[in-house]
Order: C-alpha cells, then structure tokens, then sequence
C-alpha cells in the first residue's frame, strides 16, 4: 500500500457510514465534527444513533449507496459487506474505508489532534492504532500553548522577508531563525527582537 497523506475538508461532504454499533459510532460522530452530510445504513439503530443528526438507512447497505459519495466507511464487521463496499467504491473511484481491517481499503483515518490552525495527524496504515496514538500525544506536547499566535506572525513574516532579504537562501534562514526563537519563547516577537535578527543577519551577509 502506498498511501499520500492530505487533508480533506468535508464540510456538507456526502458520507456513507456501514453500520451504526459502537465502532461505526466513532467513525460517524468523527465524519460529523468535520462537518459531513453522513448517511448511516444500519438495519437495527440503537438510541445512540437514532439522536444523531445523520440520514438514517434501516437497512443494510447496498452498492448503489456509494453513489456520489466522498467517501465510505465499513463499521459492520463483516468480510461480505467489506469486500462488497470495497468494490463498489473501486468501480466509482470513491475513497473506502474498513474500521475493520486494512484489506481493500484506499483512506486510513489516522489519530488526529486539533488546537486551532494546527492539525496533527499520525497513522500506522492500520499496524498499531495505539501506537499512532501514542505518536500523535508525543507530538502535541512538544505544540506550544501560543500556536495561533506564532502561526499569525509566521504568515505576516512572508512578505516581511521578501522586503528584507532578495536571497532566497536569506529569506528562508531569516523565517527559519524567527520560528526557533518564538517557539523557544512561546510567543510571537517583538519588533525590537525581528530588528535585531534582522541586523544580525545583515552583518553576516552585507
């Protein structure tokens, strides 16, 4: 398998989840938080599922289901349906994913975190979901609490580099440099702290 990572925004997206038992539960309400329009095929909804603002088929699913979907996720846990929505999804070119096994499946979700603008997201393709976990937590602690705000300053910094530097070697060392520093200090700079990095540099490369 060889998979490329992206990030999708699914916002209104037509999703189909196979099955409503505690697993499909997950997938749906994570394909809900992003904003999907998600459609459940589930022939006996318990209470979780019947309160969840989803279309509701009681039934099983069938291959016509996948038609115009974004994308499909098998939570059934069985092999016929799995392979059954697997092809269906290969004919139309439609994304599949198994809550179930790593087999037939072309979309991985992997262990997400979420502050702000920053998303995280780390996968084993399936081999070690807690293990993807445990990466992604290793990850988030090393995010600093001021992130938006380093994120905000970064982006205004672009054209400030470009004013400054006409290298394109000197524009990436002076961003490089300016990010090392507001992480280390958990903040954006000051103009007295960018003056000085940039003067810095100027004596260095006049």
């Amino acid at each position: 398998m060889s998979f490329f990572p992206i990030l999708l925004e699914l916002s209104g997206a037509p999703c189909l989840v196979a099955g409503g038992g505690a697993l499909g539960l997950r997938k749906i309400k994570t394909l809900l938080d992003c904003g999907a329009a998600v459609t459940v095929a589930e022939p006996d909804p318990g209470p979780a599922l019947e309160g969840l603002p989803v279309t509701l088929l009681r039934r099983k699913a069938c291959p016509e289901d996948v038609e115009g979907k974004t994308l499909v996720v098998d939570a059934t846990g069985s092999e016929e349906a799995r392979r059954m929505l697997s092809a269906a999804c290969r004919e139309r070119r439609v994304p599949f994913n198994s809550a179930c096994s790593t087999e037939d499946g072309s979309a991985v979700f992997p262990a997400v975190f979420r502050r702000g603008r920053t998303v995280l997201a780390v996968s084993t393709l399936g081999a070690s979901p807690i293990v993807s976990t445990h990466l992604r937590d290793a990850l988030a602690q090393q995010l600093p609490e001021g992130m938006d705000a380093i994120l905000d300053a970064m982006a205004a910094l672009r054209p400030r580099s470009r004013a400054e530097f006409t290298d394109q070697k000197l524009r990436s060392d002076f961003l490089h440099r300016c990010l090392g520093e507001m992480l280390a200090l958990s903040r954006p700079l000051n103009e007295g702290e960018l003056d000085s990095i940039i003067r810095e540099m100027e004596e260095i490369h006049p």
